[in-house]
């Protein structure tokens, strides 16, 4: 299918989101090219740039040939030169021979040990849809994402009937993310104008086995669409394949609930997980709001004291300043009641007829 313009506004979307860190390493699964829509967008394109940090400006997005009628990708630009241009570690999954591609067999093949959990970023930009093995195939993507990767799916939906060997729906990758745990980041379904009916030659082979096929499917149409969906890897573990089943659903063969034990066995099943950490993460919360107030309490408390603390400090300075005084003049009595001479005293008793006490008396209160 090639890459198009309308991947640009979601790529740039997914960065802004913090998906695709700078410089990530990134594989797409088969080379893919540049479509004319694509190259184009030269406004989109300076965007992704600006966004990416390139530091030079875009290149040129040559075609390598003479364009076809039959196939709108031949002599196009290969996507690899856009990858790079926004400084990703680039490569691709292809046995064509395209510079940089890794050769695997999307049927049977397993990718090499070193590229287990290598890329940031996956691309399915139409490969998928021509290969048999299915299950291979998005286990081949599974295995190549990083926990925390993001795989970036662009795949036919409907129409094209003569384009790949199957089909995708929601719902299977609905299925695929139930069963490995993936977290769907982005989805949406785009759609052709172009409505070309069925093609010739399959109007042919049909009239060979029903003589009014050709009258039957004249004005047959089935607009072409796509599924876009962006899937994140959340979890490390081996890759499950979807199986059409509700939730919850269980078995009594056990070999199937380990083929299928993300869903076949609820209690284990990536959903019980979730389940279980939002328990754990509210149990968090909650027990950090406890502390929280009891904090804030503590801390009423600390303020409660210091106030009062102030408050009996503040009486008994008052007390001191009210009663220093008095105090002081007592200690002026005593002390000039000490230091005075006898006559003084005498001359005192005998003007104020007074009787006198043991402290009135000069050293009376040693």
């Amino acid at each position: 299918m090639g890459m198009g313009a309308s991947t640009l506004p979601l790529l740039m979307k997914l960065k802004r989101q913090g998906h695709i860190a700078d410089g990530s390493a990134v594989i797409e699964i088969g080379a893919q090219q540049l479509d004319d829509s694509f190259i184009k967008a030269t406004g989109d394109i300076a965007a992704a740039g600006r966004l990416f940090g390139a530091t030079t400006p875009p290149p040129a997005f040559a075609w390598s040939g003479a364009r076809s009628d039959t196939n709108l990708l031949a002599g196009a630009p290969l996507t690899r030169a856009f990858w790079t241009w926004l400084g990703l570690d680039y490569a691709s999954i292809d046995i064509d021979g395209s510079p940089g591609s890794i050769a695997l067999d999307l049927n049977y093949d397993e990718i090499p040990p070193q590229l287990a959990g290598r890329y940031a970023l996956v691309t399915n930009f139409g490969t998928t849809e021509h290969v048999a093995n299915q299950l291979q195939s998005f286990k081949i993507i599974h295995d190549l994402a990083a926990a925390g990767a993001l795989m970036l799916h662009v795949l036919p939906a409907g129409g094209m009937i003569n384009h790949g060997l199957v089909s995708y729906n929601p719902k299977f990758f609905w299925l695929l993310g139930r069963s490995n745990g993936y977290k769907i980041v982005f989805m949406t379904m785009g759609w052709s104008d172009r409505d070309p009916g069925l093609p010739k030659d399959l109007q042919d082979f049909l009239a060979l086995y029903d003589r009014e096929a050709a009258s039957q499917f004249a004005d047959f149409r089935m607009p072409e669409s796509s599924v876009v969906v962006a899937l994140q890897k959340v979890f490390d573990t081996p890759f499950v394949a979807p199986i059409d089943v509700p939730t919850g659903t269980t078995t009594e063969h056990a070999s199937l609930r380990e083929r299928y034990w993300s869903v076949l066995k609820p209690e284990l099943s990536f959903q019980a997980r979730e389940r279980d950490l939002l328990a754990r993460i509210a149990e968090v919360y909650d027990r950090e709001q406890s502390l929280a107030a009891a904090e804030v309490d503590l801390a009423q408390r600390r303020r409660d004291i210091y106030e009062r603390e102030q408050y009996v400090a503040a009486h008994e300075w008052t007390r001191y300043i009210v009663f220093a005084p008095v105090r002081l003049s007592y200690r002026l009595r005593r002390w000039l009641y000490a230091h005075a001479p006898p006559w003084l005293v005498a001359l005192k008793r005998g003007m104020f007829g007074v009787a006198g006490v043991k402290s009135d008396t000069p050293g009376g209160d040693k």
